[in-house]
């Protein structure tokens, strides 16, 4: 596989890597497209290795004891993996802030797309709350327990890696 000294170089350059090789492929320059299938899947490993460290340090909070923290590591262990998902079948992902809008935007070859488009959103209002409102009713406007919370985000982080391994051949 490529080793890149800043893969966001690549994400800068190429931004939508899908319509990219699309362009490569019809003006006939693309002998060497394995190359960058590779460094493709290079980068959405990386989102989808950040999404099992999240994962991981979720596993270490006491949910009962920290529930701001366990919504806020279970959003981003659920937000990498969509991030990887997104990227690798979409082509595309914003570097900025308001991709956190699109975290709910699977394709819709992914298994029950459906619940996890409400489940993803449900997530994503959970941390916002959790990171950032300090008001008296703030805990009382969350549907979903914070280990209802944490739960879901494994279950989706081992959805993902297996949709991406399944559908791309891509294994961390």
């Amino acid at each position: 596989m490529p080793q890149f000294s800043d893969e966001r170089i690549l994400l800068h350059e190429v931004q939508n890597h899908a319509e990219f090789k699309q362009r490569l492929t019809r003006l006939k320059l693309s002998s060497d497209l394995a190359t960058y299938d590779a460094a493709v899947a290079e980068i959405t490993i990386k989102w989808l290795k950040l999404a099992h460290q999240h994962k991981s340090e979720l596993e270490k909070l006491d949910a009962g004891h920290a529930p701001r923290a366990t919504y806020s590591r279970a959003y981003y262990a659920a937000y990498n993996a969509s991030k990887a998902v997104r990227y690798q079948s979409k082509g595309i992902v914003s570097l900025k802030g308001d991709d956190h809008q699109k975290v709910a935007h699977l394709p819709d070859s992914f298994p029950n797309v459906d619940s996890w488009t409400r489940s993803l959103t449900s997530m994503y209002e959970h941390r916002l709350r959790a990171d950032y409102d300090n008001w008296t009713n703030t805990a009382v406007e969350n549907t979903l327990k914070p280990e209802d919370c944490a739960d879901l985000a494994r279950t989706f982080v081992d959805a993902c890696t297996e949709f991406l391994r399944v559908e791309y051949g891509i294994e961390i």
